[in-house]
């Protein structure tokens, strides 16, 4: 049996055409309730042209920007370290000096509870599965480490720190506290911060927080 070696031609049209099924095909299968994907042929060029004018634009700021350079008017302005440079030994996030994910384990190897990179299976459920199945699809919950022996599912997930929680509900008109226990003040204000801006004595933090929420008062 002989093959040819020959190529078919094709218009760019039809070249467009056929990138754009395989873009469908695929979203449909991905993100099948997507806002963002294109629904037509028609809408799917429209795309195309704006990102090919963006890119144009990046292209041309990026030539402006060499050219400055080239002249000697575009001196580069240093980045200094944030804090100068002081390092924080506790591990906190530089907001608030709040416990968070977001500082290097490098750094505090022995400050938080890492977890390990989700397995294959905890990838596979939490993604096709769910997508299967009419869900969004969603990152692996973090877990603290287990044997081999223990199953990705009985491995408790490591618990979540205040600052870095998100999608808290938000409560109806006529049902937001507008009076907190102690236990929960606690937590807007940290007492030793308090103490060290000699603010309030420790001691009367609470009617501190409370004079902030209800209205002005005295220490």
């Amino acid at each position: 049996m002989s093959h040819t070696a020959s190529q078919t031609w094709l218009s760019n049209k039809t070249k467009e055409f056929e990138a754009w099924v395989r873009v469908r095909d695929m979203m449909e299968y991905v993100a099948p309730n997507s806002p963002f994907t294109p629904k037509t042929f028609e809408e799917w060029i429209a795309h195309r042209l704006a990102w090919m004018e963006e890119e144009r634009g990046q292209l041309i700021s990026q030539a402006i920007t060499k050219r400055m350079m080239a002249n000697g008017r575009g001196e580069q302005v240093p980045v200094t370290p944030v804090l100068g440079g002081k390092e924080l030994p506790d591990g906190r996030g530089l907001v608030l000096a709040r416990e968070t994910i977001w500082v290097s384990q490098r750094d505090y190897p022995t400050v938080r509870n890492w977890a390990p990179w989700p397995s294959y299976e905890e990838l596979k459920h939490e993604g096709d599965d769910r997508s299967k199945s009419g869900y969004s699809r969603f990152p692996p919950l973090p877990r603290g480490r287990g044997n081999d022996t223990v199953n990705w599912k009985q491995r408790a997930p490591v618990k979540q720190y205040r600052f870095d929680e998100v999608g808290r509900p938000v409560w109806e008109l006529g049902s937001i506290h507008t009076q907190y226990p102690e236990s929960e003040m606690h937590r807007f204000v940290e007492s030793s911060l308090l103490a060290e801006l000699g603010l309030c004595a420790p001691r009367k933090q609470a009617m501190e927080v409370s004079n902030i929420l209800q209205g002005p008062g005295k220490c």
